[in-house]
Parts: C-alpha cells; structure tokens; sequence
C-alpha cells in the first residue's frame, strides 16, 4: 500500500474500534443506515485498506459526531 492516490486514505483504527463497539450489525442495510457506508467499503475499512478521503471525514464525523 505504498502509492495511495493523494485522494484515498485509510481510515483510523481508532474509527474502527469506535464503529465495532457501536455496531448494530454487519449487513448492507445496517451499515447505510448507520454510518452511510456500502458493504464493500466496510470491508476495505476493516482491512486498512484505503477508501475515499470524502468518505473517511464524513465516516469520521458520523462516529464521533461534530464535537471532534
């Protein structure tokens, strides 16, 4: 993962491990309803994969609302 295009990120693990203790459920519906994400975006997250930087800082907020 050395070349990440300057419009991809990967998404903390501090994300992670707040979205996996609010969880509701993995399925498709559960994770748009709740964080606005498809499966297949959950899946790269929980990889460490890189996902789109738009994504990761509207993700960001919804986990941990506008205080941060």
């Amino acid at each position: 993962m050395a070349n990440i295009p300057p419009n991809m990120r990967p998404v903390p693990q501090e994300v992670l491990i707040h979205m996996l203790a609010g969880m509701c459920g993995q399925t498709s519906d559960v994770l748009m309803m709740q964080y606005g994400i498809s499966y297949n975006t959950w899946r790269k997250i929980r990889a460490g994969d890189p996902v789109r930087k738009s994504v990761a800082e509207r993700l960001e907020q919804r986990v941990f609302g506008e205080s941060r």
